[in-house]
């Protein structure tokens, strides 16, 4: 903290609230909070917009938080399903997407499905990796974004971002991991 005292680029805690808990994560330094104009001008044209998001100075480089309500309740057992389905559903949903790895990794004692694609963009192509897991019966997603261009200089913090992932389910649902 002293280096961040002395004006070095710190990393900044985020506590996100979804509808079944609680996701913290560091942001990577110099990451701001996009506004509500800018999560609609960058993610409404698809229908989701994220329930947070941060990017750099350009927004060439996001990380964007998303929940989503499951139908059947999804557990830690269920995420090499989950991990599968997206295998083939995102391809078809994104003409051009290529996996660079999909593996399951455990952050903070958790499993997680770790999707890192590339994919066309409206005028660049951009590198994704996507973390998912269970929370409280539902998904969320963490989607570190980055422009191919940007993407070296980037990979560093959003590993360290990545590696600060950590869930807390609402009083009722499991227990924390």
């Amino acid at each position: 903290m002293l280096a961040c005292a002395l004006g070095a680029s710190c990393a900044a805690a985020a506590d996100i609230a979804t509808p079944s808990g609680m996701l913290s994560l560091e942001v990577p330094a110099g990451y701001t909070e996009l506004t509500a104009e800018e999560l609609q001008s960058k993610f409404g044209r698809h229908g989701r917009v994220p329930l947070k998001a941060y990017g750099n100075a350009r927004r060439s480089s996001t990380v964007a938080v998303t929940w989503s309500q499951m139908k059947q309740p999804l557990t830690e057992e269920r995420l090499p399903e989950l991990k599968a389905a997206m295998e083939g559903m995102l391809p078809r949903l994104t003409p051009g997407l290529e996996f660079k790895n999909s593996q399951m990794v455990t952050v903070g004692e958790r499993a997680w499905v770790l999707l890192d694609s590339t994919a066309p963009a409206v005028d660049t192509e951009v590198r994704n990796l996507m973390y998912l897991t269970d929370l409280g019966g539902h998904m969320v997603a963490v989607n570190y974004n980055a422009t191919l261009a940007d993407y070296p200089a980037q990979v560093g913090a959003f590993a360290a971002s990545a590696r600060s992932l950590r869930v807390r389910e609402t009083p009722g649902g499991a227990a924390s991991r």
